[in-house]
């Protein structure tokens, strides 16, 4: 069994190791999307230069190699792969488009690069606000007017197409795969930069954003939603810095923020995963143990007491002491958590009024 409890432990090890090599390189690609993205471009043209001088298709070979230039230019020359680089690139695949489709009719697929564009400057160049619906347009009405002029003045090609012809089907499966594989990344980072942001906002709605501790609001809609039939008595332990307007008056604001992380580090490791540490407002803090006895909380707030005592905290001046003092109330499993708290907060004032660095119970 112990054997057995080692592998399943690394293999955890290395889940989490891959898991996160994985999600560096989604994010290195999200961040460096505008430079991948034109590095596709540059190497598609560089394909079908080749492919064509090998057909000895000189015009789409040059139109190939000038658009090589277009991209070697942003890419290595100006070093530009901000979004008005991509707005460039996407009127440039419209014209490339455009050509490719005269030369050499429908059947080819290039009308497919400006479909699959018109979808992907959403993602690429997102600071142009609504200015993308214009290029999505002008994108759509290219494909219906340049495939509706084709089919109607019979525009075509014979000396090329005749030469090309047997190489059809691979090229527009070429065209359709390039076009899919850039929807699909696009699609893909998209989804990874709107899940982060999502996070983002989760986060910032339920915890304190200099402490990183949950806040006020995320502990009382907490305690609001727990179903009736899963309410458990519980302990609320509120916390005081003693003396922390003096040290914001002393040593800055600055210092000030330094003694809150600190401390709200220690109430952090004392709330463990199974209790809720929260930043209720200034230099008060909740402590939350759902399920808990007043005297096994008020073993932990003593611990917590003395760790805070024992702290040097580094400022730019000095090195800084700060003391707690806690209050202790308990709630039933139906009680009004607003008056247990009210009731932590007599006990914490209680013990400011007896000399505070002290836990009331």
């Amino acid at each position: 069994m112990h054997i057995i409890h080692r592998l399943e432990s690394r293999m955890n090890e290395l889940n989490a190791k891959t898991n996160g090599k994985i999600q560096k390189a989604i994010d290195w690609c999200t961040r460096n999307r505008n430079m991948l993205f034109l590095a596709v471009c540059l190497a598609n043209h560089g394909i079908y230069t080749i492919v064509f001088h090998y057909l000895d298709i000189w015009q789409l070979s040059t139109l190939n190699l000038v658009s090589c230039g277009f991209y070697l230019d942003f890419l290595l020359i100006r070093r530009d792969m901000s979004e008005k680089s991509i707005v460039y690139t996407y009127f440039e695949i419209l014209l490339f488009s455009v050509l490719s489709e005269i030369f050499l009719g429908p059947d080819y697929g290039f009308f497919l690069y400006i479909v699959g564009m018109s979808a992907t400057v959403f993602y690429l160049v997102p600071s142009y606000g609504n200015r993308r619906f214009l290029f999505q347009f002008i994108g759509i009405v290219t494909t219906i007017v340049l495939e509706g002029a084709i089919l109607a003045f019979d525009i075509s090609f014979p000396s090329i197409q005749n030469v090309t012809e047997p190489y059809q089907i691979p090229i527009y499966l070429g065209n359709l795969g390039v076009t899919a594989a850039i929807v699909f990344g696009a699609t893909f980072f998209y989804s990874q930069e709107t899940e982060k942001v999502w996070e983002s906002l989760r986060y910032s709605t339920n915890h304190d954003a200099l402490t990183g501790l949950y806040n006020r609001r995320f502990l009382e809609r907490y305690i609001e939603e727990i179903p009736y039939g899963k309410r458990r008595d519980y302990v609320v332990a509120m916390v005081d810095i003693d003396f922390f307007k003096k040290v914001n008056d002393t040593y800055g604001h600055e210092a000030g923020d330094k003694v809150l992380r600190r401390v709200s580090s220690c109430l952090q490791e004392t709330a463990g995963t199974e209790n809720l540490a929260v930043r209720w407002g200034g230099e008060e803090f909740i402590l939350y143990f759902p399920d808990s006895t007043q005297d096994a909380v008020y073993e932990k707030m003593e611990e917590l007491r003395k760790e805070v005592a024992s702290l040097v905290i580094p400022s730019a001046r000095r090195h800084i002491r700060v003391t707690i003092t806690s209050g202790i109330a308990s709630g039933l499993a139906d009680s009004n958590y607003e008056k247990v708290i009210r009731s932590a907060d007599e006990k914490l004032y209680l013990g400011k009024q007896r000399g505070r660095n002290q836990v009331v119970v």
